[in-house]
């Protein structure tokens, strides 16, 4: 049964991220000029349409966590939507740098700009032009993640504001830095362990799950260190863990599990600890066969198939679905040790969120 109050948080949430874009976004590019309508639009959609909300959702059970009882949660909201619109931000980003076409099922940002430069008959390469474009809407979005953070941080107490602004600071500085890594990961072909964990914390468990919760934390002025500790370690390992499934389900799920066309990471030849395993654990012939298309864009559906049935068969597959079960196991006992007067309600929802993002029915069995 769905919490009531945090589905009161998130209707809060939404009314909130459509204020933001309509006033921020939306209404100062269309007083500019009537041709930057489809640009706007395109902005409207890359944060109102599909987004599980996962990092608000994170942030507002740490908050639950950490407040007292009876608290408003209505501080949260807009720290809350600033996390949303950086999350925004950085998938229209990272579609330029991916090349990639498809987000949340739908053509992305640059897609769905190259497709009008193309339609139209425009001047230019057309998917340059989607680059191009895409680049400056989510510098827009960025933009508007910060000045929505500010605005929210404003309205709190000093030391909460400062400790929030703390938060969302290291945050963005973490996950520019985890792109940088990986990208320099992908030019130098750098497929360790050691090169794709650090990638996965700081790209994705950081500002997935692990500052959304203490960003929670902060805004509900939490001070008790065990309960404090806990909600680190279960963040951490939810973070990692909820990783490693979407490299799985970039591999073996379809466009409506992951988001994206099916391989994408394959052909980008992005360093996850699936492929790490895999060049380990396969034989002679299938690492050939791995590196060679690995990190090809032309990479077909059959290319794909032959990787996912190497994934399987080296038991590369399984052995991150075993890490993955044992993450599980590592959060379900952080929250054994949170304080023992928290909110129910709260821990239940965390456990909810544990099992929705560590969901593997889509991976064949071995």
């Amino acid at each position: 049964m769905p919490d009531t109050d945090q589905t009161s948080f998130l209707s809060a949430l939404e009314d909130h991220l459509h204020a933001v874009v309509r006033e921020s976004v939306v209404a100062p590019l269309q007083s500019v000029d009537e041709q930057l309508d489809e640009v706007a639009g395109l902005c409207r959609s890359a944060v109102q349409s599909g987004g599980k909300r996962l990092r608000p959702r994170f942030a507002y059970w740490a908050w639950r966590v950490g407040a007292a009882a009876g608290a408003d949660p209505r501080p949260l909201v807009g720290p809350a939507a600033a996390l949303e619109l950086l999350h925004a931000a950085i998938l229209v980003h990272d579609d330029v740098i991916d090349r990639s076409e498809v987000r949340r099922g739908q053509p992305s940002v640059r897609a769905a700009l190259a497709a009008g430069h193309r339609s139209a008959a425009g001047w230019g390469d057309p998917t340059d032009f989607g680059d191009h474009m895409a680049l400056l809407v989510g510098d827009l979005l960025w933009s508007a993640a910060h000045d929505t953070f500010d605005d929210a941080v404003g309205g709190l107490p000093t030391d909460l504001a400062r400790g929030a602004s703390r938060v969302f600071r290291a945050m963005r500085a973490e996950v520019l830095a985890g792109q940088l890594l990986e990208l320099r990961a992908q030019a130098g072909r750098d497929y360790r362990a050691a090169t794709a964990e650090k990638i996965l914390r700081y790209k994705t468990s950081v500002y997935t799950v692990e500052r959304p919760m203490e960003l929670g934390l902060q805004v509900a002025g939490a001070a008790d260190p065990v309960t404090v500790a806990a909600l680190r370690d279960y963040a951490g390992a939810v973070g990692q863990a909820f990783q490693l499934r979407d490299d799985l389900a970039d591999l073996f799920g379809t466009t409506e599990t992951s988001g994206k066309r099916t391989g994408d990471d394959i052909r980008a030849g992005k360093p996850t600890e699936l492929l790490g395993v895999a060049l380990n654990l396969a034989s002679g012939p299938q690492v050939d066969a791995l590196t060679g298309i690995v990190g090809r864009a032309t990479a077909d559906e059959a290319d794909i198939a032959d990787v996912q049935q190497i994934m399987l068969a080296c038991g590369a597959a399984e052995h991150v679905r075993r890490h993955i079960a044992d993450l599980v196991a590592t959060a379900d006992h952080a929250l054994t040790r949170v304080a023992g007067d928290t909110d129910a309600g709260a821990l239940a929802g965390l456990e909810e969120m544990l099992v929705e993002c560590t969901e593997l029915s889509f991976v064949p069995a071995p």
